[in-house]
């Protein structure tokens, strides 16, 4: 059924004119500039459509380290205030795009063939100069394709190439194919100011630029030997050649050598996509258990203990992992120490490998939202709501509502896990639930005169926040 309703929406984004799409009316496509308002309508539409449509990474621990290596860079644009947003699809072709208000998002499968932290930084750092040079906003509005069908043809491509790699591509440059002749040369401009700009980005960072040109170089090679996918995708998407390679090469320094090129969070988080990723399970776990002690890294450790504790091997898991914390002591090791422990039906060893891990590294989402979860279970809501309190004070985001809402009712405090819970769909870009959610919590009885003033000025305000968005434009 799912598979059906996929291809119904990938016709239907193909056939809707800027009238009946669910990205917003854009106005006259020939205007001279998208305003800022414009550009949130449409990455907060695509996004949602992407996230109902195709399945994300929801790992914490990988979306957090993408998101600290992603902010690195955007530190040292001369826009570091822009509110990038990174994220990871579970679709396993090479590719990245940057989507309308700094949505940028990762295929797994350019993380899986990316070798080191270079790599991947420097098709982020790619990406992120995209977003600052408005390369996005000054195609839509040099185009005589309206935004909304460009946007639509988008969403189509990576639509379908959750299903099928290659329709997806054909869809995608079958429906743009108009525009992308009237912009070759254009975006041909685009790719090298991309990359002479996100050398620099990778340099200020103190990450080593030569991974952008090793990557790149990677992929025309794949393409030269007749890799389908590698060409079907990120090479369509961003135009490579032997020249643009050289020129980005050209443009490293002697220096530029001496910056790191890996972390080992990259490699663990590598390590975590394989396993999330894997159709079995039990053949990757057979295949470690056959590779030699000279062959087994510490990220293939960590891929065994992760993989075996998914599989419900605790004993062996926690054993691993006891061996990784005392070699190499990292906090993911502790964190899957942690949940090895409460598969294992140890959740008292669960929470204090947890305590250890808040006083290590406060405010650590990963880290904040696990012990939370684990207060909970262990029936101490109140100590977990005063956890999630602290973590709001960093950066409020829609997982800590989530948690802080479901602690909220376990504490048998209804009014303020709805309020919770509209703070979390607000974030999520779902403003008439969220005033759906105030309202629920106005209907509670014995609400104090202050608490039911302050709900029901946070209902205007959703109120008049969403009226906005569905008028515009007059």
């Amino acid at each position: 059924m799912k598979k059906y309703f996929s291809c119904y929406l990938i016709l239907s984004l193909l056939c809707i004119t800027p009238v009946n799409a669910e990205l917003p009316n854009l106005g006259d496509p020939t205007q001279k500039e998208i305003s800022p308002f414009q550009e949130y309508l449409m990455g907060k539409n695509f996004y949602k459509t992407l996230k109902a449509n195709v399945p994300f990474v929801d790992d914490l621990v990988i979306n957090e380290y993408l998101d600290s290596l992603g902010q690195k860079l955007v530190s040292q644009t001369d826009k570091p205030d822009n509110n990038f947003k990174f994220f990871i699809l579970k679709i396993p072709t090479i590719n990245a795009f940057a989507g309308p208000d700094a949505y940028i998002g990762i295929h797994t499968g350019l993380i899986l063939n990316a070798d080191n932290e270079s790599q991947l930084a420097g098709v982020l750092a790619h990406e992120i100069s995209h977003v600052t040079q408005r390369h996005l906003a000054r195609a839509m509005t040099e185009s005589s394709v309206s935004p909304a069908a460009m946007f639509a043809t988008m969403l189509a491509g990576i639509l379908l190439s959750t299903q099928n790699p290659q329709a997806g591509a054909a869809v995608f440059y079958g429906g743009s194919a108009a525009m992308m002749q009237s912009q070759i040369n254009f975006t041909r401009h685009n790719e090298h100011e991309a990359d002479r700009i996100g050398i620099h980005l990778l340099r200020n960072a103190g990450i080593n630029p030569v991974g952008m040109s090793d990557f790149f170089g990677k992929l025309l090679k794949n393409a030269d030997s007749n890799n389908i996918l590698a060409q079907m995708e990120y090479l369509r998407t961003h135009p490579l050649n032997s020249t643009r390679v050289a020129e980005a090469q050209n443009r490293i320094e002697t220096n530029d050598k001496k910056l790191p090129d890996d972390s080992l969070d990259f490699q663990l988080s590598k390590a975590r996509i394989i396993v999330t990723t894997a159709s079995s399970l039990t053949e990757l776990i057979n295949h470690i258990e056959k590779l030699n002690i000279n062959q087994q890294t510490i990220a293939t450790r960590y891929t065994y203990a992760i993989a075996l504790t998914r599989q419900g091997n605790t004993e062996k898991s926690i054993t691993i992992l006891n061996q990784l914390i005392t070699s190499h002591d990292h906090p993911w090791f502790r964190l899957d120490l942690a949940k090895a422990y409460e598969t294992n039906n140890q959740p008292d060893k669960a929470l204090s490998v947890l305590e250890n891990l808040l006083l290590l590294y406060p405010n650590y989402l990963p880290v904040t939202i696990e012990y939370a979860r684990a207060l909970n279970q262990l029936k101490q809501p109140e100590k977990a709501i005063q956890i999630l309190k602290q973590q709001l004070k960093k950066k409020e985001q829609p997982v800590v509502f989530q948690a802080l809402a479901q602690n909220y009712y376990a504490n048998n405090q209804i009014t303020a896990a709805l309020e919770a819970t509209s703070h979390q769909y607000e974030l999520e870009g779902y403003l008439q639930l969220a005033a759906q959610q105030i309202d629920y919590a106005l209907k509670q009885t014995d609400l104090e005169s202050s608490t039911r003033q302050r709900l029901v000025s946070r209902k205007n305000n959703l109120i008049n926040k969403l009226g906005k968005e569905q008028s515009f434009p007059n």
